[in-house]
Protein backbone atom coordinates (compact mmCIF):
# COMPACT_ATOMS: atom_id res chain seq x y z
CA UNK A 1 0.00 0.00 0.00
CA UNK A 2 1.49 3.42 -0.76
CA UNK A 3 2.01 6.07 1.91
CA UNK A 4 -1.11 8.16 0.18
CA UNK A 5 -3.21 4.90 0.70
CA UNK A 6 -2.11 4.87 4.16
CA UNK A 7 -2.73 8.16 5.02
CA UNK A 8 -6.39 8.27 3.51
CA UNK A 9 -6.93 4.71 5.56
CA UNK A 10 -5.68 6.03 8.60
CA UNK A 11 -7.71 9.33 8.13
CA UNK A 12 -10.78 7.59 7.05
CA UNK A 13 -10.25 5.15 10.42
CA UNK A 14 -10.19 8.65 12.92
CA UNK A 15 -13.44 10.26 11.50
CA UNK A 16 -15.73 10.42 14.68
CA UNK A 17 -18.55 7.55 13.97
CA UNK A 18 -21.90 9.26 14.32
CA UNK A 19 -23.65 7.40 17.19
CA UNK A 20 -26.85 6.25 16.83
CA UNK A 21 -30.62 6.85 18.10
CA UNK A 22 -33.08 4.32 19.01
CA UNK A 23 -35.10 5.53 16.04
CA UNK A 24 -32.26 4.80 13.85
CA UNK A 25 -31.97 1.12 15.60
CA UNK A 26 -35.40 0.27 15.26
CA UNK A 27 -35.42 1.61 11.32
CA UNK A 28 -32.89 -0.56 11.00
CA UNK A 29 -34.11 -3.39 12.77
CA UNK A 30 -37.30 -3.06 10.63
CA UNK A 31 -35.73 -2.85 7.29
CA UNK A 32 -33.61 -5.93 8.58
CA UNK A 33 -36.88 -8.26 9.24
CA UNK A 34 -38.66 -7.02 6.27
CA UNK A 35 -36.27 -6.82 3.29
CA UNK A 36 -35.31 -10.54 4.34
CA UNK A 37 -38.64 -11.61 4.22
CA UNK A 38 -39.09 -10.96 0.68
CA UNK A 39 -37.00 -13.98 0.29
CA UNK A 40 -40.00 -16.07 1.67
CA UNK A 41 -41.50 -15.63 -1.97
CA UNK A 42 -38.66 -16.02 -3.97
CA UNK A 43 -36.20 -18.83 -3.43
CA UNK A 44 -38.95 -21.11 -2.52
CA UNK A 45 -39.08 -22.52 -5.69
CA UNK A 46 -35.70 -23.97 -5.86
CA UNK A 47 -35.85 -26.91 -3.49
CA UNK A 48 -39.58 -28.31 -4.98
CA UNK A 49 -38.12 -27.11 -8.70
CA UNK A 50 -37.46 -30.85 -9.56
CA UNK A 51 -40.94 -31.67 -7.97
CA UNK A 52 -42.77 -28.97 -10.24
CA UNK A 53 -40.87 -29.97 -13.54
CA UNK A 54 -42.04 -33.88 -12.56
CA UNK A 55 -46.02 -33.34 -11.65
CA UNK A 56 -47.08 -30.43 -13.86
CA UNK A 57 -44.65 -32.63 -16.84
CA UNK A 58 -42.31 -29.91 -18.05
CA UNK A 59 -38.70 -29.49 -19.21
CA UNK A 60 -35.53 -28.18 -17.75
CA UNK A 61 -36.22 -25.43 -20.77
CA UNK A 62 -39.68 -24.79 -19.67
CA UNK A 63 -38.76 -24.65 -16.04
CA UNK A 64 -35.12 -22.05 -17.26
CA UNK A 65 -38.10 -19.80 -18.79
CA UNK A 66 -41.05 -20.07 -15.50
CA UNK A 67 -37.77 -19.29 -13.32
CA UNK A 68 -36.25 -16.16 -15.55
CA UNK A 69 -39.75 -14.88 -15.68
CA UNK A 70 -39.59 -13.37 -12.03
CA UNK A 71 -36.01 -12.47 -13.03
CA UNK A 72 -37.88 -10.53 -15.92
CA UNK A 73 -40.76 -9.21 -13.99
CA UNK A 74 -38.04 -8.29 -11.17
CA UNK A 75 -35.56 -6.21 -13.54
CA UNK A 76 -38.81 -4.39 -14.98
CA UNK A 77 -39.90 -3.55 -11.88
CA UNK A 78 -36.76 -2.40 -10.42
CA UNK A 79 -36.49 -0.21 -13.32
CA UNK A 80 -39.87 1.52 -12.90
CA UNK A 81 -40.40 1.25 -8.86
CA UNK A 82 -36.79 3.14 -8.51
CA UNK A 83 -38.83 6.09 -10.52
CA UNK A 84 -42.20 5.44 -8.57
CA UNK A 85 -40.45 5.64 -5.05
CA UNK A 86 -38.42 8.79 -6.31
CA UNK A 87 -41.99 10.42 -6.45
CA UNK A 88 -44.94 8.60 -4.21
CA UNK A 89 -42.44 7.45 -1.59
CA UNK A 90 -40.57 4.35 0.00
CA UNK A 91 -43.17 3.17 2.36
CA UNK A 92 -45.93 3.19 -0.02
CA UNK A 93 -43.98 1.16 -2.47
CA UNK A 94 -42.75 -1.56 -0.15
CA UNK A 95 -46.57 -1.99 0.84
CA UNK A 96 -47.79 -2.32 -1.91
CA UNK A 97 -44.80 -4.93 -3.09
CA UNK A 98 -45.29 -7.10 -0.09
CA UNK A 99 -48.87 -7.57 -0.54
CA UNK A 100 -48.66 -7.98 -4.51
CA UNK A 101 -46.08 -10.95 -3.88
CA UNK A 102 -48.06 -12.70 -1.56
CA UNK A 103 -50.98 -12.74 -3.80
CA UNK A 104 -49.09 -13.41 -6.62
CA UNK A 105 -47.39 -16.44 -4.86
CA UNK A 106 -50.49 -18.10 -3.79
CA UNK A 107 -52.17 -17.78 -7.33
CA UNK A 108 -48.86 -19.48 -8.45
CA UNK A 109 -49.28 -22.78 -5.97
CA UNK A 110 -53.35 -22.89 -7.39
CA UNK A 111 -51.76 -23.76 -10.58
CA UNK A 112 -53.47 -26.73 -11.74
CA UNK A 113 -51.32 -30.84 -12.55
CA UNK A 114 -50.86 -31.45 -15.82
CA UNK A 115 -54.52 -34.22 -15.59
CA UNK A 116 -56.91 -31.55 -14.54
CA UNK A 117 -58.15 -28.29 -16.08
CA UNK A 118 -56.15 -25.14 -16.94
CA UNK A 119 -56.92 -21.47 -16.29
CA UNK A 120 -59.05 -20.15 -18.98
CA UNK A 121 -57.62 -18.69 -21.78
CA UNK A 122 -54.01 -18.52 -20.08
CA UNK A 123 -52.34 -20.92 -22.03
CA UNK A 124 -50.32 -23.85 -22.06
CA UNK A 125 -49.40 -24.86 -18.34
CA UNK A 126 -45.83 -23.42 -19.03
CA UNK A 127 -47.15 -20.29 -19.68
CA UNK A 128 -49.51 -20.21 -16.34
CA UNK A 129 -46.52 -20.53 -14.54
CA UNK A 130 -44.49 -17.93 -16.02
CA UNK A 131 -47.16 -15.21 -15.84
CA UNK A 132 -47.32 -15.39 -12.14
CA UNK A 133 -43.99 -15.83 -11.20
CA UNK A 134 -43.42 -12.86 -13.75
CA UNK A 135 -45.87 -10.80 -11.60
CA UNK A 136 -44.29 -11.90 -8.26
CA UNK A 137 -41.07 -10.88 -9.58
CA UNK A 138 -42.50 -7.06 -10.60
CA UNK A 139 -43.63 -6.40 -7.30
CA UNK A 140 -40.67 -8.74 -4.92
CA UNK A 141 -38.78 -5.53 -7.09
CA UNK A 142 -40.38 -2.67 -5.04
CA UNK A 143 -38.58 -4.09 -1.86
CA UNK A 144 -34.93 -2.52 -2.58
CA UNK A 145 -34.91 0.73 -3.94
CA UNK A 146 -37.49 1.36 -1.47
CA UNK A 147 -35.25 -0.17 1.47
CA UNK A 148 -32.12 1.64 -0.33
CA UNK A 149 -34.23 5.18 -0.20
CA UNK A 150 -35.10 4.46 3.37
CA UNK A 151 -31.74 3.90 4.32
CA UNK A 152 -30.58 7.19 2.64
CA UNK A 153 -33.25 9.39 4.16
CA UNK A 154 -32.43 7.97 7.40
CA UNK A 155 -28.56 7.48 7.89
CA UNK A 156 -25.69 9.31 7.00
CA UNK A 157 -22.87 8.38 4.34
CA UNK A 158 -20.16 7.51 7.18
CA UNK A 159 -23.40 5.63 8.56
CA UNK A 160 -24.65 3.54 5.85
CA UNK A 161 -21.50 1.58 5.12
CA UNK A 162 -22.05 -0.85 8.45
CA UNK A 163 -26.08 -0.29 7.88
CA UNK A 164 -26.36 -2.13 4.50
CA UNK A 165 -23.84 -4.40 5.35
CA UNK A 166 -26.05 -5.84 8.31
CA UNK A 167 -28.93 -5.02 6.27
CA UNK A 168 -27.06 -7.16 3.69
CA UNK A 169 -27.28 -9.96 5.75
CA UNK A 170 -31.19 -10.05 6.60
CA UNK A 171 -31.68 -11.35 2.55
CA UNK A 172 -28.61 -14.33 3.22
CA UNK A 173 -30.76 -15.55 6.73
CA UNK A 174 -33.88 -15.04 5.01
CA UNK A 175 -32.96 -17.10 1.96
CA UNK A 176 -31.35 -19.88 4.51
CA UNK A 177 -34.83 -20.20 6.50
CA UNK A 178 -36.85 -20.19 3.34
CA UNK A 179 -34.80 -23.10 1.15
CA UNK A 180 -34.88 -25.03 5.10
CA UNK A 181 -38.69 -24.61 5.19
CA UNK A 182 -39.17 -25.19 1.15
CA UNK A 183 -37.15 -28.35 1.03
CA UNK A 184 -38.64 -29.73 4.38
CA UNK A 185 -42.48 -29.19 3.88
CA UNK A 186 -41.72 -31.11 0.24
CA UNK A 187 -39.78 -33.81 2.30
CA UNK A 188 -42.74 -34.05 5.10
CA UNK A 189 -46.06 -32.42 3.47
CA UNK A 190 -45.29 -34.41 0.78
CA UNK A 191 -46.90 -31.35 -2.03
CA UNK A 192 -44.79 -28.95 -3.55
CA UNK A 193 -47.81 -26.19 -3.12
CA UNK A 194 -46.97 -26.23 0.68
CA UNK A 195 -43.59 -24.44 0.17
CA UNK A 196 -45.43 -21.12 -1.34
CA UNK A 197 -48.78 -21.58 1.09
CA UNK A 198 -46.74 -21.05 4.28
CA UNK A 199 -44.35 -18.29 3.13
CA UNK A 200 -47.27 -16.54 1.70
CA UNK A 201 -49.00 -16.43 4.87
CA UNK A 202 -45.57 -15.40 6.90
CA UNK A 203 -45.05 -12.48 4.36
CA UNK A 204 -48.26 -10.82 4.89
CA UNK A 205 -48.00 -10.73 8.26
CA UNK A 206 -44.37 -8.74 7.78
CA UNK A 207 -46.43 -6.23 5.83
CA UNK A 208 -48.59 -5.74 8.48
CA UNK A 209 -45.45 -5.09 10.55
CA UNK A 210 -43.56 -3.26 8.11
CA UNK A 211 -47.05 -0.94 7.92
CA UNK A 212 -46.81 -0.35 11.28
CA UNK A 213 -43.04 0.03 11.90
CA UNK A 214 -41.58 1.79 9.45
CA UNK A 215 -41.35 6.04 8.00
CA UNK A 216 -39.99 6.91 4.83
CA UNK A 217 -37.86 9.48 6.33
CA UNK A 218 -36.84 10.29 10.06
CA UNK A 219 -39.10 13.60 12.15
CA UNK A 220 -37.66 15.85 14.58
CA UNK A 221 -36.36 14.20 17.51
CA UNK A 222 -34.90 10.86 15.63
CA UNK A 223 -32.02 11.69 14.74
CA UNK A 224 -28.66 13.70 16.21
CA UNK A 225 -29.19 17.52 15.11
CA UNK A 226 -26.96 18.07 12.09
CA UNK A 227 -26.42 14.55 11.19
CA UNK A 228 -28.55 14.48 8.47
CA UNK A 229 -28.41 16.91 5.70
CA UNK A 230 -31.67 18.56 4.37
CA UNK A 231 -33.07 16.02 1.75
CA UNK A 232 -32.88 17.66 -1.71
CA UNK A 233 -36.08 18.64 -3.90
CA UNK A 234 -37.36 15.62 -5.96
CA UNK A 235 -36.69 15.55 -9.95
CA UNK A 236 -39.16 15.27 -12.85
CA UNK A 237 -39.23 11.28 -13.39
CA UNK A 238 -37.32 12.55 -17.25
CA UNK A 239 -34.54 13.83 -14.92
CA UNK A 240 -34.05 11.30 -12.57
CA UNK A 241 -33.88 8.80 -15.56
CA UNK A 242 -31.55 10.90 -17.60
CA UNK A 243 -29.20 11.86 -14.59
CA UNK A 244 -29.37 7.48 -13.78
CA UNK A 245 -28.44 6.69 -17.46
CA UNK A 246 -25.76 8.81 -18.09
CA UNK A 247 -24.20 7.96 -15.32
CA UNK A 248 -21.36 5.67 -16.43
CA UNK A 249 -20.36 4.38 -12.76
CA UNK A 250 -23.82 3.12 -12.98
CA UNK A 251 -23.41 1.37 -16.17
CA UNK A 252 -20.67 -0.61 -14.83
CA UNK A 253 -22.00 -1.42 -11.59
CA UNK A 254 -25.03 -2.73 -13.55
CA UNK A 255 -22.62 -4.96 -15.94
CA UNK A 256 -20.98 -6.26 -13.35
CA UNK A 257 -24.08 -7.20 -11.38
CA UNK A 258 -25.74 -8.97 -15.00
CA UNK A 259 -22.74 -11.27 -14.81
CA UNK A 260 -23.02 -11.58 -10.87
CA UNK A 261 -26.44 -12.65 -10.57
CA UNK A 262 -25.94 -15.77 -13.73
CA UNK A 263 -24.20 -17.05 -10.73
CA UNK A 264 -26.17 -16.13 -7.93
CA UNK A 265 -29.34 -17.61 -9.18
CA UNK A 266 -28.02 -20.37 -10.92
CA UNK A 267 -26.68 -21.80 -7.37
CA UNK A 268 -30.49 -20.92 -5.90
CA UNK A 269 -32.56 -22.08 -8.70
CA UNK A 270 -30.72 -24.93 -10.02
CA UNK A 271 -28.65 -26.22 -7.25
CA UNK A 272 -31.24 -27.79 -4.80
CA UNK A 273 -32.30 -30.04 -7.57
CA UNK A 274 -29.19 -30.60 -8.81
CA UNK A 275 -27.98 -32.38 -5.18
CA UNK A 276 -31.10 -34.64 -4.98
CA UNK A 277 -30.46 -35.76 -8.93
CA UNK A 278 -26.70 -36.13 -8.14
CA UNK A 279 -25.79 -37.15 -4.84
CA UNK A 280 -29.45 -38.84 -3.87
CA UNK A 281 -30.46 -36.71 -1.02
CA UNK A 282 -33.64 -35.71 -0.06
CA UNK A 283 -35.37 -32.28 -0.67
CA UNK A 284 -34.98 -31.56 2.89
CA UNK A 285 -31.52 -32.77 3.26
CA UNK A 286 -29.85 -31.12 0.26
CA UNK A 287 -31.73 -28.03 1.05
CA UNK A 288 -30.05 -27.93 4.19
CA UNK A 289 -26.46 -28.48 2.24
CA UNK A 290 -27.93 -25.37 -0.25
CA UNK A 291 -28.92 -23.27 2.87
CA UNK A 292 -24.72 -23.21 3.86
CA UNK A 293 -24.92 -20.53 0.79
CA UNK A 294 -26.95 -18.03 1.88
CA UNK A 295 -25.61 -18.13 5.42
CA UNK A 296 -21.78 -17.67 4.35
CA UNK A 297 -23.28 -15.03 2.16
CA UNK A 298 -24.05 -13.30 5.06
CA UNK A 299 -20.78 -13.31 6.22
CA UNK A 300 -19.67 -11.89 3.33
CA UNK A 301 -22.10 -8.94 3.20
CA UNK A 302 -20.75 -7.65 6.70
CA UNK A 303 -16.97 -8.62 5.10
CA UNK A 304 -17.28 -6.76 1.89
CA UNK A 305 -18.33 -3.53 3.42
CA UNK A 306 -15.63 -3.33 6.09
CA UNK A 307 -12.86 -4.26 3.73
CA UNK A 308 -14.02 -2.22 1.08
CA UNK A 309 -13.88 0.97 4.40
CA UNK A 310 -10.82 -0.92 5.81
CA UNK A 311 -8.31 -1.44 3.06
CA UNK A 312 -9.64 0.87 0.19
CA UNK A 313 -10.59 3.77 1.78
CA UNK A 314 -13.96 4.00 1.07
CA UNK A 315 -13.65 2.81 -2.16
CA UNK A 316 -15.95 -0.01 -3.25
CA UNK A 317 -14.72 -1.29 -6.94
CA UNK A 318 -11.68 -3.18 -5.56
CA UNK A 319 -13.52 -4.96 -3.08
CA UNK A 320 -16.23 -5.99 -5.51
CA UNK A 321 -13.22 -6.82 -8.36
CA UNK A 322 -11.82 -9.11 -5.03
CA UNK A 323 -14.66 -10.67 -3.99
CA UNK A 324 -15.79 -11.50 -7.56
CA UNK A 325 -12.40 -13.32 -8.66
CA UNK A 326 -13.13 -15.45 -5.82
CA UNK A 327 -16.45 -16.21 -7.05
CA UNK A 328 -15.17 -17.30 -10.21
CA UNK A 329 -12.59 -19.29 -8.81
CA UNK A 330 -15.08 -21.30 -5.88
CA UNK A 331 -17.69 -21.84 -8.95
CA UNK A 332 -14.67 -23.28 -11.41
CA UNK A 333 -13.99 -25.65 -8.35
CA UNK A 334 -17.56 -26.79 -7.05
CA UNK A 335 -18.27 -28.59 -10.18
CA UNK A 336 -15.33 -30.72 -10.03
CA UNK A 337 -16.16 -31.69 -6.03
CA UNK A 338 -19.57 -32.96 -6.69
CA UNK A 339 -18.67 -36.22 -7.06
CA UNK A 340 -17.26 -36.29 -3.89
CA UNK A 341 -19.63 -35.54 -1.65
CA UNK A 342 -20.44 -33.43 1.12
CA UNK A 343 -18.16 -31.62 2.73
CA UNK A 344 -16.18 -30.89 -0.37
CA UNK A 345 -19.83 -29.45 -2.03
CA UNK A 346 -20.39 -27.35 1.03
CA UNK A 347 -16.73 -26.05 1.63
CA UNK A 348 -17.48 -24.80 -2.06
CA UNK A 349 -20.91 -23.38 -1.64
CA UNK A 350 -19.47 -21.59 1.49
CA UNK A 351 -17.07 -19.98 -0.61
CA UNK A 352 -19.44 -18.71 -3.28
CA UNK A 353 -22.12 -17.82 -1.02
CA UNK A 354 -19.60 -15.48 0.64
CA UNK A 355 -18.00 -13.86 -1.98
CA UNK A 356 -21.62 -13.56 -4.31
CA UNK A 357 -23.61 -11.97 -1.48
CA UNK A 358 -20.25 -10.08 -0.01
CA UNK A 359 -20.33 -8.82 -3.70
CA UNK A 360 -23.56 -8.26 -4.31
CA UNK A 361 -24.62 -6.38 -1.07
CA UNK A 362 -21.86 -3.57 -2.62
CA UNK A 363 -22.82 -2.99 -6.14
CA UNK A 364 -26.72 -2.77 -5.56
CA UNK A 365 -26.27 -1.08 -1.97
CA UNK A 366 -23.39 0.63 -0.91
CA UNK A 367 -21.67 1.67 -4.32
CA UNK A 368 -24.90 2.52 -5.71
CA UNK A 369 -25.41 4.92 -3.20
CA UNK A 370 -22.10 6.22 -3.16
CA UNK A 371 -21.56 6.82 -7.33
CA UNK A 372 -25.07 7.81 -7.75
CA UNK A 373 -26.57 11.43 -6.72
CA UNK A 374 -28.39 11.54 -3.27
CA UNK A 375 -31.77 12.46 -4.98
CA UNK A 376 -31.46 9.41 -7.58
CA UNK A 377 -30.14 7.17 -5.14
CA UNK A 378 -33.07 4.63 -5.38
CA UNK A 379 -33.23 5.40 -9.26
CA UNK A 380 -29.44 4.04 -9.60
CA UNK A 381 -30.19 0.68 -7.21
CA UNK A 382 -33.42 0.56 -9.12
CA UNK A 383 -31.29 0.71 -12.72
CA UNK A 384 -28.51 -1.81 -11.33
CA UNK A 385 -31.13 -4.11 -9.84
CA UNK A 386 -32.35 -4.03 -13.23
CA UNK A 387 -29.89 -5.33 -14.94
CA UNK A 388 -28.79 -8.02 -12.39
CA UNK A 389 -32.07 -9.53 -13.00
CA UNK A 390 -31.43 -9.56 -16.47
CA UNK A 391 -28.42 -11.37 -16.11
CA UNK A 392 -30.65 -13.78 -13.89
CA UNK A 393 -32.64 -14.66 -16.33
CA UNK A 394 -30.15 -15.27 -18.94
CA UNK A 395 -28.85 -17.44 -16.64
CA UNK A 396 -32.11 -19.59 -15.86
CA UNK A 397 -32.36 -19.93 -19.69
CA UNK A 398 -29.20 -20.89 -20.59
CA UNK A 399 -28.48 -23.06 -17.87
CA UNK A 400 -31.82 -24.92 -18.58
CA UNK A 401 -31.16 -24.92 -22.11
CA UNK A 402 -27.42 -26.76 -20.60
CA UNK A 403 -29.24 -29.03 -18.95
CA UNK A 404 -31.32 -30.10 -21.59
CA UNK A 405 -28.57 -30.71 -23.87
CA UNK A 406 -25.34 -31.18 -21.41
CA UNK A 407 -24.91 -31.63 -17.80
CA UNK A 408 -24.39 -29.51 -14.76
CA UNK A 409 -20.67 -29.86 -15.35
CA UNK A 410 -21.01 -27.40 -18.44
CA UNK A 411 -23.55 -25.03 -16.41
CA UNK A 412 -20.94 -24.60 -13.77
CA UNK A 413 -18.16 -23.52 -16.17
CA UNK A 414 -20.88 -21.32 -17.68
CA UNK A 415 -21.29 -19.60 -14.29
CA UNK A 416 -17.60 -19.70 -13.35
CA UNK A 417 -17.05 -17.58 -16.81
CA UNK A 418 -20.25 -15.38 -15.91
CA UNK A 419 -18.21 -13.98 -13.04
CA UNK A 420 -14.97 -13.56 -14.79
CA UNK A 421 -16.26 -11.15 -16.90
CA UNK A 422 -18.64 -9.33 -14.02
CA UNK A 423 -15.17 -8.73 -12.42
CA UNK A 424 -13.32 -7.20 -15.42
CA UNK A 425 -16.36 -4.87 -15.99
CA UNK A 426 -15.78 -3.20 -12.27
CA UNK A 427 -12.59 -2.86 -12.84
CA UNK A 428 -12.51 0.30 -14.27
CA UNK A 429 -13.98 1.71 -11.31
CA UNK A 430 -11.20 1.05 -9.49
CA UNK A 431 -10.31 4.44 -8.07
CA UNK A 432 -14.00 6.08 -7.68
CA UNK A 433 -15.12 7.87 -4.70
CA UNK A 434 -18.11 8.13 -2.72
CA UNK A 435 -19.98 11.87 -4.43
CA UNK A 436 -20.90 14.16 -1.76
Amino acid sequence: MSNEAAELVLACELLPKPSLTSAQYRTWFSIWVVYGSFYLCRVNIGPVRKAIQGELLITPLEMGFVLGALKIGYALGQLINGQIVERFGAKRVLIAAIFGSVASSLFFSLIPDAHLFRIGSLGTLPSQLMIFWFINGYFQAGGWPACVKIVSRWFTTVQRGRVMGVVGTSYQIGSAVTLLGSGWLLSYVGNWRASFWVPSILFGLVGLFALWSIRSAPVDGDVREGRLTIPPPKLPWADTLTTTLTNPAVWLLALGLFGLAIVRYGFYDWVPGQLQELQGTSPALSALKVAVFPLSGAFGSLASNWVSDRYFGGRRAPAIALFIGFVAIFSFVYGYVLPFGTVATVICLAGVGFFVNGAQILLAGTAAQDLARKETAAAAAGFIDFFGYLGAFFGDVVTGWILTKGSYGTATLFWAGAATIAALCVLPLWRARANS
